[in-house]
Protein backbone atom coordinates (compact mmCIF):
# COMPACT_ATOMS: atom_id res chain seq x y z
CA UNK A 1 0.00 0.00 0.00
CA UNK A 2 1.03 3.34 -0.45
CA UNK A 3 0.52 5.83 2.55
CA UNK A 4 0.31 9.47 2.78
CA UNK A 5 0.44 10.67 6.56
CA UNK A 6 0.51 14.43 6.91
CA UNK A 7 0.49 15.90 10.65
CA UNK A 8 2.05 18.84 12.79
CA UNK A 9 5.90 18.91 12.40
CA UNK A 10 6.45 18.96 15.64
CA UNK A 11 5.69 15.51 15.57
CA UNK A 12 7.63 12.17 15.01
CA UNK A 13 6.06 10.34 12.19
CA UNK A 14 8.33 8.45 10.36
CA UNK A 15 9.33 6.46 13.02
CA UNK A 16 5.99 5.01 13.71
CA UNK A 17 6.45 3.66 9.79
CA UNK A 18 9.64 2.17 10.62
CA UNK A 19 8.00 0.29 13.33
CA UNK A 20 5.38 -0.93 10.34
CA UNK A 21 8.48 -2.18 8.10
CA UNK A 22 7.39 0.83 6.00
CA UNK A 23 10.25 1.84 2.88
CA UNK A 24 9.97 5.81 3.39
CA UNK A 25 9.56 7.12 -0.55
CA UNK A 26 9.14 10.85 -0.13
CA UNK A 27 9.31 13.61 2.31
CA UNK A 28 8.02 17.23 2.58
CA UNK A 29 7.74 19.71 4.85
CA UNK A 30 5.43 22.77 4.25
CA UNK A 31 4.85 25.80 6.72
CA UNK A 32 3.83 23.60 10.10
CA UNK A 33 2.90 20.58 8.27
CA UNK A 34 4.68 17.15 7.69
CA UNK A 35 4.29 14.90 4.72
CA UNK A 36 5.61 11.62 4.24
CA UNK A 37 4.86 8.69 1.58
CA UNK A 38 5.82 5.56 2.31
CA UNK A 39 5.28 2.16 1.08
CA UNK A 40 3.42 -0.22 4.00
CA UNK A 41 1.99 -4.06 3.50
CA UNK A 42 -1.34 -4.20 4.25
CA UNK A 43 -1.32 -6.19 6.93
CA UNK A 44 1.37 -3.67 8.77
CA UNK A 45 -1.12 -1.54 8.68
CA UNK A 46 -3.71 -2.80 11.49
CA UNK A 47 -4.04 -0.51 14.47
CA UNK A 48 -2.01 2.73 12.71
CA UNK A 49 -4.82 5.21 12.88
CA UNK A 50 -5.48 4.25 16.34
CA UNK A 51 -1.07 5.13 16.99
CA UNK A 52 -1.21 7.90 14.64
CA UNK A 53 -4.19 9.55 16.47
CA UNK A 54 -2.69 9.00 19.77
CA UNK A 55 1.26 10.28 19.06
CA UNK A 56 0.23 13.56 17.19
CA UNK A 57 -2.89 14.20 19.77
CA UNK A 58 -5.42 13.58 16.95
CA UNK A 59 -4.04 16.51 14.59
CA UNK A 60 -2.51 13.46 12.04
CA UNK A 61 -4.68 11.81 9.20
CA UNK A 62 -3.07 9.29 6.63
CA UNK A 63 -4.44 7.92 3.43
CA UNK A 64 -3.57 4.13 1.93
CA UNK A 65 -3.95 3.35 -1.89
CA UNK A 66 -3.36 0.06 -3.13
CA UNK A 67 -0.57 -0.32 -5.11
CA UNK A 68 0.73 -4.07 -5.89
CA UNK A 69 1.05 -7.80 -4.33
CA UNK A 70 4.43 -8.71 -2.67
CA UNK A 71 5.60 -11.91 -1.34
CA UNK A 72 5.08 -12.09 2.46
CA UNK A 73 8.55 -12.39 4.03
CA UNK A 74 10.00 -15.35 5.18
CA UNK A 75 9.30 -15.26 8.32
CA UNK A 76 5.92 -14.51 8.28
CA UNK A 77 5.48 -17.27 5.57
CA UNK A 78 7.20 -19.95 7.48
CA UNK A 79 4.46 -18.86 10.51
CA UNK A 80 1.65 -19.12 7.56
CA UNK A 81 2.26 -22.42 6.56
CA UNK A 82 2.59 -24.03 9.84
CA UNK A 83 -0.49 -22.57 10.77
CA UNK A 84 -1.99 -23.79 7.52
CA UNK A 85 -0.68 -27.36 8.26
CA UNK A 86 -2.01 -27.54 11.79
CA UNK A 87 -5.14 -27.39 9.84
CA UNK A 88 -5.08 -30.33 7.66
CA UNK A 89 -7.03 -33.61 8.41
CA UNK A 90 -3.34 -36.00 8.59
CA UNK A 91 -2.24 -33.06 11.16
CA UNK A 92 -5.39 -34.00 13.44
CA UNK A 93 -4.82 -37.60 13.55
Amino acid sequence: MTVEVVAPAEFQIIGSLNTRHGTIIDSEVRDDEFTVTAEVALNDTFGYSNQLRDSTQGKGEFSMEYKNHQPVLPDMQKELEEAYRKTLPSAKK
